[in-house]
């Protein structure tokens, strides 16, 4: 499976631990401590995934699924309800998030909590998560290679003018038309953690030239190749002006919100284009709306949007300078193996007592 890059975070005692795991707070999981996965319906229903995550998940988890709170009675107030507890998000409704962590018993007993996804304000958006003292890690990493992908595509989709030559092949016309190339432009990556680091990596290779906007500049290794300069959010206007390309791969977070404004647009050139795998709620949409049909910039290349799924009225299904990709720009045929090995590996870790990897901020929401 593919690498998965790591930050790493020694777990910590959070809460009284019992005095049988005082001595090894890192590794409460040495003794029984139950694992409660909270899944989409549709991963209970997936044989192939439960029996693996079953099979890799170290024994010292007693693994309870379920879909609905019914499914984790035993933990709340029954023969389990004394357990250390560890909660999996696979996917599963807020509803069911909110509803397990709203007992007390639970929520007294919570010393570590993993989402499949890498994207985590779903989970922050409930209180009781958020302020929980528990450690919370995601599946940072896991997906960056597809978006990576994804992000340069964008940039070939519409250099080679890919959607002339599928109307005239729709159309069964022949015709001559100029392409770009990529080889030589400028992109500027808005949000340089794993995935824009991926996508930066992939232009570099394909002769980009390639800068970033990122919270911390000074995070940036030294050695990083890909990029030739790295500036603050403070600069944005200043770093897009020059790109021929922005690629948006911002978490969600109150600091993002509507970050890609009516003035960055402005300040990109008529030519650029404008790529997000990142957050739909980074883009101010209505000022995306007016920038396309104004010719602010050139185009837009979206896989997340505000509202998923995105409303059938919205405009821009009916706009010819805009792809749309559905939020499928990294749903592979291994999506969900992926999210499982960081949880693996982060649970693995936990029995070890070795130190969490990928663990979230919560405060700044990545």
């Amino acid at each position: 499976r593919r690498a998965l890059a790591s930050s790493s975070f020694a777990a910590p005692t959070v809460g009284p631990l019992p005095s049988s795991v005082r001595s090894t707070s890192t590794s409460y999981a040495r003794e029984m401590s139950t694992l409660c996965v909270l899944a989409a319906p549709s991963l209970l229903a997936s044989k192939p995934l439960t029996d693996r995550l079953r099979a890799e998940t170290p024994k010292e988890f007693d693994i309870v699924l379920g879909s609905e709170i019914e499914d984790f009675k035993d933990v709340i107030d029954g023969a389990k309800s004394r357990d250390e507890v560890s909660m999996l998000w696979w996917f599963a409704k807020k509803e069911l998030v909110e509803g397990f962590m709203a007992s007390a018993s639970v929520g007294e007993r919570v010393r570590w909590m993993h989402s499949g996804s890498a994207g985590v304000e779903h989970l922050l958006a409930v209180d009781a998560v958020k302020n929980h003292s528990a450690p919370l890690s995601n599946g940072k990493g896991a997906f960056s290679a597809s978006l990576g992908e994804w992000g340069v595509f964008a940039c070939m989709y519409f250099a080679k003018r890919v959607d002339v030559m599928r109307k005239a092949q729709s159309e069964r016309r022949w015709i001559r038309e100029h392409v770009g190339m990529i080889e030589g432009k400028r992109m500027c990556v808005v949000g340089y953690g794993d995935i824009g680091a991926h996508v930066a990596s992939r232009a570099k290779a394909m002769g980009m030239h390639v800068d970033a906007v990122r919270r911390s500049p000074e995070k940036t290794s030294a050695n990083d190749s890909s990029v030739e300069r790295v500036v603050s959010f403070a600069e944005i206007n200043d770093a897009v002006k020059d790109a021929d390309y922005v690629v948006v791969a911002l978490p969600a977070t109150p600091e993002t919100e509507k970050m890609i404004n009516a003035d960055v647009l402005r300040s990109m050139k008529p030519s650029s284009v404008l790529i997000n795998v990142g957050r739909g709620s980074t883009v101010d949409e209505d000022a995306l709306v007016d920038a396309l049909r104004d010719k602010t910039i050139a185009g837009a290349a979206l896989d997340v949007f505000a509202v998923e799924p995105l409303p059938s009225n919205h405009a821009f299904y009916g706009m010819e300078n805009v792809l749309i990709s559905f939020h499928c720009a990294d749903l592979t045929a291994d999506y969900h193996d992926l999210a499982l090995d960081c949880f693996i590996e982060n649970a693995t870790n936990v029995v070890k007592g070795q130190p969490l990897t990928h663990v979230v901020d919560k405060a700044l929401g990545y």
